[in-house]
């Protein structure tokens, strides 16, 4: 079986408005060459990061590992290359010089002839620059937090370069300055490290979740972490999460194993059961009651769950949007604004199931929509009429089982069936440890903050809300009992 791009393909469907069958044999047909200056501290942090994200969606993609200002260590070559065949083995690294009409990206701040944007982790930030943009010179010595940004970013305008994306819905900024624990322009200016961790759970182990475990493996962080996740690893999570092989999707790993494994310098306590068991199991004393949430679950339920933890800080990561492509971090207090003051409930609605609506939108029969994960094939569309085939054509390739969640008919997608890519899910992941920072160091205090950017975008400048209770929200309403049971689970600490 190959590498399953489902959901990549299906976040630039979505994004580029496109069928993802035209779209993957566009992206097949186009070449991503990298180069690379090895000696710039973080480069080569964040040159295998670049690599997995670009294998992650189905270019060509080769590299010259003496494009730079010196040679790329071969030891660094076999282990981009054992990266990428664990992605795909199907389609290798190409060491070679910059081919004709590749697409030239380079980890550095001085880009050879013919590339088209460079990058450079600054601190715990990042830098970038298009052709015919100088750098500045950098402050600090880059971070594992500023490596990942700086990849995902680079994977972000390689993408808004390549899919096809109308005008109006995207923007190419050819001067990009961002820190992640200040939220401002100026990368570089603090390089506070991470601090050993405590008590700090990680309440996720998906997208989000592999990019925040890729991130402290980077920093070198130590201590002790409790991960959170009842799922196994699959075929579809090797293109969308930062870390997994396709041996791993066929041992079916369970995630807090993968989670161990990345970060060999922490004490992982595995905890492979849902939020809620977790909280059973703290108020039993069977768990370390958090002072700490990081929050990289996908449902308003999940974070509902994490909240009641009611720790004494939760960061929250989400990527959604219409196309995917929005990612956010949501700061919460037990005494508000908690996450269900970010996420209320949506009020229920009487009506017909998605499947029966799905049914009686597209013709297609409910016995042919029993099999959801079977693809949607052109001998699926043969006998409705033609408007069905126009509505459905689209979406030829993708699971049946997600097609109520992509044509809008149904407020409850489930993670299976939603647009997905490593390299937004890592940017989310880059606001919640850059929090995580900024708070257990106090360079941020005050009220909780709410960080939203669209990757085709970028981040942008007062692109913070400062956040306050929702009037009615339980967190008000219910004070007092969420006060004596953080000091029940406060005497168990």
């Amino acid at each position: 079986m190959g590498t399953d791009y489902s959901r990549g393909l299906r976040l630039a469907g979505a994004a580029a408005e496109a069928d993802v069958i035209t779209l993957r044999e566009a992206l097949s047909s186009t070449h991503v060459h990298l180069s690379a200056d090895p000696e710039i501290p973080g480069v080569l942090k964040s040159l295998p990061v670049l690599v997995g994200d670009l294998r992650r969606l189905p270019y060509q993609l080769s590299l010259d590992p003496l494009g730079g200002t010196t040679p790329v260590p071969d030891e660094v070559l076999g282990d981009l290359q054992a990266l990428v065949d664990g992605i795909d083995s199907d389609r290798p690294l190409h060491i070679t010089p910059a081919p004709a009409g590749c697409l030239h990206i380079h980890l550095g701040t001085q880009p050879p002839p013919g590339a088209a944007l460079s990058g450079v982790p600054d601190g715990h930030g990042v830098r970038i620059r298009h052709a015919g943009h100088p750098f500045p010179r950098l402050t600090s010595p880059g971070s594992g937090l500023g490596a990942v940004l700086t990849a995902a970013s680079l994977t972000a305008e390689v993408f808004k370069l390549t899919i096809g994306l109308r005008a109006s819905t995207y923007a190419t900024t050819p001067v990009v300055d961002f820190c992640p624990v200040t939220l401002g322009a100026e990368p570089g200016a603090v390089v506070t490290t991470v601090p050993e961790i405590t008590s700090i759970a990680l309440v996720g182990a998906g997208a989000i979740g592999t990019g925040i475990i890729l991130i402290l493996d980077l920093l070198g962080t130590s201590g002790q972490l409790t991960v959170v996740e009842p799922e196994f690893f699959e075929p579809p999570n090797v293109t969308t999460y930062s870390i997994g092989t396709r041996d791993d999707a066929a041992a079916r790993i369970h995630k807090t194993a993968l989670a161990r494994r990345h970060l060999p310098r922490m004490d992982v306590n595995a905890f492979p059961y849902t939020a809620q068991d977790f909280i059973s199991a703290i108020d039993n004393g069977a768990e370390r009651w958090p002072e700490t949430v990081l929050g990289a679950v996908h449902s308003i339920e999940a974070r509902h769950e994490i909240q009641r933890i009611y720790a004494d800080l939760t960061l929250d990561g989400s990527t959604g949007g219409e196309a995917g492509t929005t990612l956010a971090l949501h700061e919460a207090l037990p005494q508000g604004p908690c996450l269900r003051c970010y996420y209320p409930l949506p009020l229920a609605s009487a009506g017909p199931s998605a499947v029966q609506r799905l049914h009686e939108l597209t013709g297609l029969p409910l016995q042919r929509i029993a099999r959801g994960d079977a693809p949607l094939t052109p001998a699926d569309l043969e006998d409705l009429s033609a408007d069905q085939k126009t509505a459905l054509s689209p979406y030829l390739g993708l699971r049946v089982c997600g097609l109520s969640n992509v044509m809008g008919l149904t407020d409850n997608a489930a993670e299976d069936f939603q647009p997905s890519a490593a390299f937004v899910a890592q940017q989310a992941a880059c606001l919640v440890v850059g929090a995580m920072i900024a708070r257990s160091a106090d360079l941020t205090t005050g009220p909780m903050r709410h960080v939203e950017y669209d990757a085709r975008f970028g981040p942008w400048h007062d692109m913070t809300t400062l956040r306050r209770p929702r009037s009615g929200c339980d967190c008000q309403a219910e004070g007092g009992v969420i006060d004596a049971v953080r000091a029940h689970r406060g005497r168990a600490r």
